[in-house]
């Protein structure tokens, strides 16, 4: 897949917040509805098959592999449909269903990567802060020292912090979608980040409150359904007070052939009615990536990341070439240390005597 640009001047904050309701327009994408619904309802299938089984065979490992595969289900199906809804916000010709899930299955790993090395950034930014604080230890000029560290290191943990949750999670999805490198994805992020942070944290927060207030309707409709289903069969099928939530919760272990069908019947329905507010989230998250990078020169920011990357490995590579050095230093055998000049002895009484004796002085035994 290719980046996609935009020619046009970016857009203001008014502007971009109105292009964030078309984010409601995902509900057209029926390639996108399919593929989210068959993801959450292939999820609940699997992880709901397995637990049963996990249940009457009373197998942890099971049970875990059974939430491993909804898990991995729900992750590479739901990146599948940011592909397509990616391709959409940005006016590209749509997939199939199959190639969106093979393009998924062969890039989605970068999500990964990218997660693992932003929580890597913040955990060393907490060692070095750490390191700090325990320099503030020192006695007179410790508390001197932690006046001015203390604001410090909350600015910087508080920034890192609504950076890393509030912009490189939910923007890594879309930047990998667009098809951007896990490095290009950091080095996007990070640009963002730095010129952006508040507007896109506010675009964010108005997202938030559309997906909500779909959700809500959405499910109070449902809600409201299966309340009203749930008491008309513990009266016609006789199940009495089986019919509540937690019952049809724990009904996949254990439970009536009712009970059952009930829990993955609702699993079912719930997954289906989180489906459109999945959409508008993704469709959204997609609008805001891509009015945050238009007409966006990442080529700077690209450039550094890459030559601080070359710096750290000539470093490494410098270290490693200096350890392997001592290391063969240490491992070569000692030389051989020199007779001493003065070291002849006499041939009669074997004392010692020196190179330019003509007797010796112990015997009189002559040398020369």
């Amino acid at each position: 897949m290719t980046i996609s640009t935009e020619a046009s001047k970016p857009l203001p904050f008014s502007s971009a917040l109105g292009s964030l309701i078309e984010a409601t327009d995902a509900i057209k994408n029926f390639r996108a509805i399919a593929l989210l619904a068959l993801t959450f309802i292939g999820a609940v299938l699997v992880g709901g098959l397995l637990t049963m089984l996990a249940g009457s065979m009373s197998s942890v490992l099971l049970g875990f592999l059974g939430g491993l595969m909804a898990f991995l289900v729900m992750f590479y199906g739901s990146n599948a449909v940011g592909i397509l809804l990616m391709r959409d916000a940005q006016g590209q010709p749509g997939l199939s269903l199959v190639d969106a899930v093979l393009v998924s299955l062969y890039t989605s790993h970068r999500l990964i990567a990218v997660v693992f090395l932003e929580f890597l950034i913040v955990l060393a930014a907490m060692i070095a802060i750490a390191i700090i604080l325990f320099v503030c230890k020192i006695p007179v000029l410790g508390p001197v020292l932690y006046t001015l560290v203390f604001p410090l290191s909350a600015i910087v943990l508080g920034v890192l912090v609504f950076a890393l949750f509030y912009v490189m999670l939910p923007l890594a999805g879309p930047a990998a979608w667009s098809g951007a490198t896990v490095f290009q994805i950091i080095a996007r992020l990070n640009l963002i980040v730095r010129t952006k942070l508040v507007s896109v944290i506010l675009l964010e927060v108005l997202l938030f409150l559309i997906t909500t207030f779909v959700a809500l309707l959405i499910f109070g409709v449902v809600g409201t359904g299966v309340s009203l289903t749930s008491g008309m069969s513990a009266g016609i099928l006789g199940l009495g007070g089986q019919m509540n939530m937690y019952s049809l919760a724990s009904g996949l272990s254990s439970g009536s052939g009712y009970i059952i069908a009930a829990g993955l019947g609702g699993g079912l329905l719930m997954a289906a009615a989180a489906v459109v507010p999945g959409l508008i989230f993704t469709k959204g998250v997609c609008i805001i990536y891509l009015n945050a990078t238009r007409n966006v020169d990442f080529s700077a920011s690209e450039a550094s990341l890459n030559d601080g990357l070359a710096t750290v490995k000539k470093k490494a590579e410098e270290a490693r070439e200096r350890a392997r050095a001592l290391a063969e230093q240490a491992a070569a055998p000692a030389a051989p240390a020199a007779a001493p000049v003065d070291s002849l002895h006499c041939p009669s009484c074997k004392a010692p005597v020196a190179s330019d004796d003509v007797f010796c002085g112990e015997c009189a035994h002559k040398l020369k």
